[in-house]
């Protein structure tokens, strides 16, 4: 499966365009990577499971010796996942609410899965890919991931060990059966039986009661509380500018990505109407109509199709969305 038939399918099944589709593999990409990264371990319907593993500095023998070559993280996968963290990846790594979280979820375990049944190629940039591999379907995980995960080893080379290989440990296991019962026999001739070796009690200086008293009747300055934060967003009578109005989280956060990305600084405003819920892109806030015109005439032709002014009604905190 190309990354090309990857897209057209999440456009299907999510209903959406392929900027956002690519958007959104891109995204849950990054959140795998991430996760592999912090904690190690995890799994996705239809890709696999996949485990950092640590391996050991290891003792080899080159032509100079023997050495020590340093250790390394590698990334192990079983195309059996088990536990399914497609959700939990999506939730902590998208950042979109349940309800848009689980259709993304679904939506990518179906073309992973399809892809892993017809072992179809799967690139997934800045992870690995995955494809044929003999009679079987394989991954291989991407340099850089692999490189970051072994960032703490890099530039360590080979350490020469000093002794001569295995022969020689019943040697170093000898000599220390020979020191230790040397030492034995000399506690024994000068700490016979029965002797005690006298206890040293070292003098501490006493504490008089008012040093005491004073020090827990010190009072301890109280922290200053921290300085109160503005809650309010919006004030009633103030005036701000509608970009685009969405009844899908998804599509809505993904518009405010791409005008970000063009440079316009934009908020993401939930709201209600007649029990349905939407969201908002808006623009600003101003004191009068004139202010919120000049904010769309600086906007442009191309960025927005049909941007209009709000008359705010009602205060909008940050702690409780309030319709306009």
């Amino acid at each position: 499966m190309t990354d090309h038939t990857l897209i057209t399918e999440l456009t299907e099944l999510l209903e959406t365009d392929a900027s956002g589709a690519s958007y959104l593999l891109k995204e849950f990409t990054g959140s795998m990577s991430r996760e592999l990264l912090l904690h190690g371990r995890f799994g996705v319907k239809g890709l696999g499971l996949f485990t950092v593993a640590y391996t050991a500095p290891q003792k080899k023998r080159g032509e100079e010796g023997w050495f020590y070559a340093p250790p390394v993280q590698s990334i192990v996968w079983r195309a059996r996942c088990g536990k399914d963290d497609t959700l939990h990846l999506v939730l902590n790594g998208m950042h979109l609410e349940a309800g848009e979280a689980e259709r993304v979820s679904w939506a990518l375990g179906r073309v992973f899965s399809r892809a892993g049944k017809k072992r179809l190629d799967l690139h997934l940039a800045g992870f690995g890919v995955f494809g044929s591999v003999g009679k079987g379907y394989g991954f291989t995980a991407d340099e850089g991931i692999i490189s970051i995960l072994n960032s703490d080893y890099e530039g360590l080379k080979g350490m020469p060990s000093s002794s001569a290989g295995p022969s020689a440990i019943p040697k170093i296991v000898a000599a220390s059966v020979f020191v230790l019962a040397f030492l034995a026999m000399v506690a024994f001739f000068f700490f016979p039986v029965g002797s005690s070796v006298p206890a040293l009690k070292p003098e501490l200086p006493a504490l008089s009661r008012s040093v005491l008293v004073d020090s827990m009747d010190r009072a301890v300055p109280a922290p200053a509380p921290p300085a109160a934060v503005d809650p309010v967003l919006l004030d009633a009578g103030e005036f701000t500018v509608i970009l685009a109005t969405y009844t899908s989280e998804m599509k809505a956060r993904l518009e405010v990505r791409r005008l970000d990305s063009v440079g316009i600084q934009t908020a993401l405003w939930p709201a209600y109407s007649n029990g349905v819920k939407y969201w908002r892109i808006r623009i600003g806030r101003f004191v009068d109509r004139s202010g919120a015109r000049a904010a769309i005439r600086a906007l442009g032709d191309n960025a927005v199709s049909v941007p209009y002014i709000q008359e705010v009604t009602r205060q909008v905190l940050t702690n409780g969305k309030k319709s306009m």
